[in-house]
């Protein structure tokens, strides 16, 4: 199946949140993959973000590719955002979802969605989603602890808080825009006759 003719910036179609629609379920199973891998490792949460991106990679190059038209990504980060908003109940999370989702439209657009090394930097910024999970070890750290402390106990608490040191913040942003980066590009090689038949270069 080839994708639409018609130029980005156009009005989004049925079609359009149809491709939207299968790959953002792609993404969401991908990603869900991803978590179950990385969280029961003894320090795997850091790497979460970096495991999401790299699982994340097609079904987000896919919906670029299918639907070169500002806002599929956006849309697509903001049913991430109302699915992580449902599981997790951050608000962080929902709020970098979004930010995220415009800032990786936008950088894709500026390429007219066909430039494929801006649409692998989108993807390295689409998937810093995953920051806001992290987040209140950093905003308000003293009440999220003492509200896991309440649910889970002080010795799982303290042991999962020590993995989110002052220090890590910038490294989770790192590993979050690695990933993505990482994700795209091997989406880019295993996909790549799809990508040339697209019009993506």
């Amino acid at each position: 199946m080839t994708a639409p003719t018609t130029t980005a910036g156009t009005k989004l179609g049925t079609r359009d949140y149809i491709f939207i629609g299968v790959y953002a379920a792609l993404y969401f199973v991908l990603i869900a993959i991803a978590a179950a891998v990385v969280q029961p490792l003894p320090f795997g949460m850091p790497f979460m973000g970096f495991a999401c991106g790299i699982l994340g990679g097609i079904p987000y190059m896919l919906t670029l590719a299918k639907s070169r038209r500002f806002g599929a990504i956006t849309i697509l980060g903001i049913l991430l955002a109302l699915l992580m908003g449902v599981i997790h109940g951050n608000v962080y999370t929902i709020v970098t979802a979004v930010v995220a989702a415009i800032a990786a439209d936008l950088i894709a657009k500026v390429g007219g969605y066909r430039r494929m090394t801006l649409n692998v930097l989108s993807a390295g910024v689409f998937n810093l989603w995953n920051l806001g999970l992290f987040l209140p070890f950093y905003i308000g750290r003293n009440d999220y602890l003492a509200s896991m402390i309440a649910k889970k106990g002080e010795t799982a608490t303290m042991q999962m808080a020590g993995l989110f040191p002052g220090w890590m913040l910038p490294v989770l942003v790192a590993l979050g825009i690695v990933g993505g980066l990482i994700g795209a590009w091997i989406a880019r090689s295993v996909m790549r006759r799809h990508f040339e038949r697209a019009g993506l270069v």
